[in-house]
């Protein structure tokens, strides 16, 4: 059950007490320890990913989706969904992804009545951060 939020934990802007991280040949991931958790990250992360495309007019194919459309929608999705809960984030963190997933979900009467409409903004507007060595 790979961690469809894996972007964040990779780069330590997230934690989640439900993900283990795994080494394959691709380099790091993140695996669920939990099946409930999992199944609504990823109801969760479809929700989020439906509105970012079609705001995008990008089609849902990932080997033609940006890896960076794919972060902003993990990352940028996760802090829209903090902000409608109404909790104040200067640091852009998430200190527990499962949890922050779960609240969302009651509070909104389920993920499938998250306003993901709501969050396009939150993740169009984040911002990637740039490689080191880059100039432009």
């Amino acid at each position: 059950m790979k961690c469809p939020f894996a972007s964040p934990l990779i780069k330590s802007t997230a934690a989640c007490p439900h993900a283990r991280e795994v080494v394959r040949r691709g380099g790091s991931e993140f695996d669920c320890l939990s099946e409930p958790a999992h199944d609504l990250c990823e109801q969760v992360f479809s929700g989020l990913r439906a509105c970012a495309l079609a705001a995008a007019g990008v089609e849902d194919d990932p080997t033609q989706m940006p890896h960076s459309l794919l972060v902003k929608i993990q990352s940028g999705g996760l802090l829209g969904l903090q902000r409608l809960l109404g909790e104040s984030n200067a640091d852009a963190r998430v200190a527990d992804i499962g949890d922050l997933v779960a609240r969302a979900s009651a509070h909104f009467g389920g993920a499938d009545r998250i306003p993901y409409a709501a969050l396009g903004e939150d993740m169009t507007a984040f911002k990637l951060e740039r490689r080191a060595g880059r100039r432009r």
